[in-house]
């Protein structure tokens, strides 16, 4: 079951991308422009898939895989989190 947000964000899209890999992280890829992509990743307790599409100033993020324990909520916290940091 995927789970989708969006995320208000206003700025510099290629900025918005770089944010989007270091979320990732070292242990995922980023496959993707400034209009869309996928990206996946692992956590301690398993793996994340999804994807996003940027429209104007939002980012719709769907995440397709996730860690049964890792909550929907904390997937777009973490999002949040790291989109609002310079």
């Amino acid at each position: 079951m995927s789970n989708q947000f969006t995320v208000k964000y206003p700025g510099n899209k290629e900025e918005l991308l770089n944010k989007i890999k270091s979320t990732v992280g070292t242990k995922g890829s980023l496959d993707g422009n400034e209009q869309a992509g996928n990206f996946e990743g692992s956590t301690p307790v398993g793996n994340f898939e999804g994807s996003y599409v940027i429209a104007g100033d939002d980012i719709t993020i769907t995440i397709d895989k996730k860690p049964f324990l890792v909550s929907n909520g904390r997937i777009q916290e973490e999002f949040e989190k790291a989109l609002k940091t310079v």
